[in-house]
């Protein structure tokens, strides 16, 4: 990506971090208008998915991160006193999977794949550009490499604005464990003695460690490492394609090790919970619960995958929903985890609702059996018809 795109700023002077500050931007033009057109309820191009899921009578994103605290800190001209001390690090798109509710916004294998596909079959490629959204969430730049910190001057600014300023820091990928620059940060806060000051939240798809992050993750205030995990064996190995199964429990044994030696250490499970797995969640949690659930490790209820559309479950036929429905409230009172029951009634109660029309379930259905049928022969693997042959059944009989 090109140091213009780093950040942008619609209509006002666009911010570049090889010329500014990480902080400049902050009470910027851009961003006070932002915050005074939020308080107002005036309809933002950035905020389309929360109100969209709002619209559906859904918990959003928004609805959930706009504290009071932020309002009320909130000056007449847009502009805050208080400077951030949190902050949400992406460190790039680099990543080694191709998760099928990913976008390449978040892996860059994502869009590698599918313009190999598109040389294939230049139909479906433009039908993916088409659909954008609906299959996959952001096709603007499907070749893009995002690696902001290959950027000597940008990277120096970054690491200082963490070590300086940043009280809680949250690390996101790409897979940030693959990239040596996320390593390099962890070791220059600490050379700086600032590491033991901070708190650290880490989401890994759980395919790779290191063995120096013992000595990091100890040092620091506490830390909380979410391991996206979707399904058992085959079933994530098909969501998060390539993972192998084997390399995740080595790598939960290697945290599970870290939270034995450092009290400040957390892990949680954070599915991604969608139509591909939603009939295995009760599994998945009991496999959970059964082999690592302590009182630092627990189960984080990631929200339900609204995008891309056709990972959302309630696109599902309404027999196959009901049926899912049917098993998870048959398997709540065998759950020993009296929050993980209620988070799986709770779906239960979501696979019951309408929130598409019959014509809209049946497009996004078509959709999801286009893409997923031609992905699936590309990459030459286990199919989703042969892994789930009563959703192959329930969606055929459906768009027939």
């Amino acid at each position: 990506m090109s140091e213009d795109n780093i950040v942008k700023s619609d209509g006002y002077r666009q911010f570049n971090l090889s010329r500014d500050k990480v902080l400049d931007s902050w009470n910027s033009d851009y961003m006070k208008n932002i915050r005074l057109k939020m308080l107002a309820g005036d309809p933002l191009v950035n905020c389309v998915k929360c109100v969209d899921a709002e619209s559906k009578g859904l918990t959003s994103m928004r609805t959930t991160m706009n504290k009071q605290m932020w309002i009320e800190s909130t000056n007449t001209d847009g502009s805050v006193d208080h400077k951030p001390s949190s902050l949400e690090l992406h460190f790039g798109n680099t990543c080694n999977l191709h998760c099928k509710m990913c976008s390449q916004q978040f892996s860059h294998m994502i869009g590698k794949e599918l313009l190999k596909m598109g040389q294939k079959d230049p139909d479906f490629l433009q039908w993916v550009k088409r659909e954008s959204g609906v299959v996959n969430n952001w096709t603007g730049e499907l070749d893009i490499k995002y690696d902001w910190y290959k950027n000597t001057k940008i990277k120096k600014s970054i690491f200082e604005h963490v070590s300086n300023n940043v009280d809680n820091l949250v690390v996101i990928g790409g897979e940030p464990t693959i990239i040596p620059e996320f390593y390099e940060l962890l070791e220059y806060c600490h050379s700086k003695n600032t590491l033991n000051g901070k708190s650290l939240v880490i989401t890994t798809n759980m395919t790779n460690t290191n063995k120096n992050l013992s000595t990091w993750l100890g040092s620091v205030k506490n830390v909380m490492i979410h391991a996206s995990i979707d399904g058992l064996n085959e079933r994530n190995k098909y969501i998060r394609y390539p993972c192998d199964w084997d390399s995740v429990l080595k790598s939960l044994q290697f945290y599970k090790s870290i939270i034995s030696q450092h009290r400040s250490a957390h892990l949680s499970f954070a599915p991604a919970i969608q139509l591909l797995n939603i009939d295995q969640l009760p599994a998945l949690c009991e496999f959970f619960i059964d082999n690592f659930v302590t009182e630092r490790c627990g189960i984080a209820w990631v929200s339900q995958v609204r995008y891309p559309v056709i990972c959302d479950y309630s696109i599902l036929p309404i027999d196959y929903r009901h049926k899912v429905a049917d098993i998870l409230e048959s398997k709540i009172g065998t759950i020993t985890h009296q929050h993980t029951g209620n988070k799986i009634s709770s779906h239960a109660k979501d696979l019951r609702n309408e929130i598409y029309t019959d014509e809209q379930k049946i497009s996004y259905q078509k959709m999801f059996i286009r893409y997923n049928d031609q992905q699936d022969k590309f990459r030459k693997t286990q199919s989703w018809r042969s892994l789930l042959p009563d959703l192959e059944h329930s969606l055929t009989k459906s768009t027939k």
